[in-house]
């Protein structure tokens, strides 16, 4: 097969493989799409009326001029993602009646709709109202992720709308957002008949309508929060895990890949555990590094952040699109351990995130310059905001996993 050939078939297999796989476009607002191109900026102003008083009126004397205030807000076009990787001349011809462009263009293409996708439900976290246990009775957030169950999840389908309501937000093209996981539950617990968990995959993520009258869509890319509580200094030999990735906490620093140092005191402890996960490639006094594998799984597949308190003698750990992180320990101290593990989900309108997603580059082939084949190249150009007023119309829900 001519590369020409490829490049049509690959267009087309990554093209349409990218749009079905990414959800946030149901969920995300286009509007400035056709308007801007790389480095081009959006500004909006806000403005603010709470010292806006509806006054008495008294004749014949001078009104009171209340203020009102605004700021700028500015989105520019300046997210440039790629995707490369080799294909060599004997791939081409030995591929046979197989269509390479094809196979491979799928592939290719749900990575990066998945690393898209990740970006844009990572706004989740900009709103300006979370939704928690908490807020199930009482309609003010305490912190606590909610545990699903026949309770709760009701209790969550009146709920959310409620609060959002509460600061007057109208509740039309209403969207939820949640995992499989989130989605089985509410088919369990609400006993939904509207519900579509197994043809999630073929319709951009929807499964049905809540009680509520908001559309559900599922996703893997949503972000994942888990906080360890750790207090006491570890032990030569404790261990945490996260998503399949063991650190070795030691007192001697050795050299095997995921060692961190027990040194001085439980924060600096924790401090040097936070410094390897955020940089999983570096071998220091402190830290050996972890494998070539198992770096990409914190940098490229789960985009982990880990935040040290010595206030709070906690740890939290954030992962971009990598959906419910999977942590574990194994701490001589029994107190000490993974306190919460939750999903931020979304609930709100329609349109409250602005993307601008300039039209996928077509392939672009260039032959290698050291052997026989070609570098297939696939990018794209973007840009995501919350502005002020968009972050008012969703929540930011924390369910536990």
């Amino acid at each position: 097969m001519a590369l020409t050939d490829f490049a049509g078939h690959y267009d087309n297999a990554y093209e349409d493989y990218f749009q079905k796989v990414i959800i946030s476009k149901k969920i995300a607002n286009f509007r400035f799409e056709k308007d801007l191109k790389y480095g081009s900026t959006v500004t909006r102003f806000s403005y603010n009326i709470d010292n806006v008083r509806v006054r008495t009126v008294t004749r014949n004397a001078a009104s009171t001029i209340d203020t009102i205030t605004d700021t700028t807000e500015v989105m520019t076009v300046n997210i440039e993602k790629e995707a490369v990787f080799p294909l060599s001349d004997g791939e081409m011809k030995q591929a046979g009646p197989l269509n390479p462009g094809e196979v491979i263009g799928k592939q290719v293409a749900i990575k990066v709709a998945v690393e898209f996708d990740g970006t844009v439900f990572a706004e989740v976290l900009n709103a300006t109202y979370a939704f928690d246990a908490g807020d199930l009775t009482t309609l003010s957030s305490n912190g606590t992720p909610i545990t699903e169950s026949s309770t709760t999840v009701p209790q969550m389908s009146s709920r959310m709308p409620a609060k959002l309501k509460r600061y007057n937000q109208t509740m039309s093209n209403m969207a939820f957002v949640t995992d499989a996981i989130g989605v089985s539950n509410l088919e369990q617990y609400l006993m939904s008949k509207n519900i579509n968990l197994a043809g999630s995959v073929f319709a951009n993520g929807y499964t049905g309508t809540m009680s509520n009258g908001a559309d559900i869509y599922a996703s893997e890319n949503l972000t994942g929060e888990a906080v360890l509580s750790l207090a006491t200094q570890p032990t030569n030999g404790d261990t945490l895990t996260i998503n399949g990735v063991v650190i070795n906490l030691v007192t001697t620093i050795g050299s095997t890949a995921g060692n961190v140092l027990v040194q001085t005191n439980v924060d600096t402890t924790r401090a040097n555990i936070a410094g390897l996960i955020n940089n999983p490639g570096t071998t220091s006094a402190t830290q050996v590094a972890l494998s070539a594998d198992d770096q990409l799984k914190f940098t490229d597949t789960l985009r982990l952040v880990a935040t040290n308190s010595n206030s709070d003698d906690t740890l939290t750990i954030v992962g971009t699109g990598s959906g419910a992180l999977i942590v574990s320990e194994t701490l001589t101290d029994a107190t000490d351990t993974w306190t919460k593990n939750f999903i931020h989900a979304y609930f709100g309108r329609k349109g409250a995130i602005d993307v601008v997603m300039q039209d996928i580059s077509e392939v672009d082939i260039r032959p290698c310059s050291d052997r026989r084949g070609n570098n297939i190249f696939n990018s794209y150009l973007a840009a995501i905001k919350t502005f002020a007023d968009g972050a008012k119309k969703f929540l930011n829900v924390k369910l536990a996993r």
